[in-house]
């Protein structure tokens, strides 16, 4: 009997809910939306990356050593590490922006694992190529210098 006054009790009080959309949530000011990015600031030295838990946060890089930033805000948790990791002001940034709903054509969750092997993929075989070219020229700088060593020796030799 008790139960039945007070939900007749609560049927005339006030909603406690807010009637969105008409009215707009309160936000606080320390607010942890959408991360941003400026890519004029940053100096590729990937800290957000390694500081990320869920690894919402990847660089991909191609053949001629430019690295592309990739962010996925439905695998991100809002955390603010990358943030505090990184070494430059205002590269990487929090906004107050609330994430949009993932939408199915975007096929968020399986477009981005592929885009993370890929992205790991691209750096390893710059990585490769680099130690490859590397390795070419210090082989020709050894070959140039045994060539220059044996030029001096032969122009060294005086003739009995």
């Amino acid at each position: 009997m008790n139960s039945f006054i007070s939900a007749l009790g609560n049927l005339l009080k006030k909603p406690v809910t807010v009637k969105y959309p008409f009215e707009q949530t309160y936000k606080p000011d320390d607010y942890r939306g959408l991360i941003g990015f400026e890519e004029s600031l940053c100096i590729w030295c990937r800290r957000c990356e390694a500081a990320c838990p869920p690894g919402a946060i990847v660089f991909s890089q191609d053949m001629e050593g430019k690295q592309t930033y990739h962010y996925n805000r439905a695998v991100c948790i809002y955390c603010h590490e990358c943030v505090r990791s990184c070494p430059k002001e205002g590269a990487i940034f929090q906004t107050a922006e609330p994430a949009p709903c993932a939408l199915k054509a975007e096929n968020i969750n399986n477009g981005w694992n592929k885009l993370f092997d890929e992205a790991i993929e691209s750096r390893e075989l710059y990585a490769a190529e680099k130690k490859r070219k590397t390795a070419e020229k210090a082989a020709a700088d050894k070959a140039a210098a045994a060539a220059k060593k044996a030029a001096e020796d032969k122009a060294g030799e005086t003739p009995q």
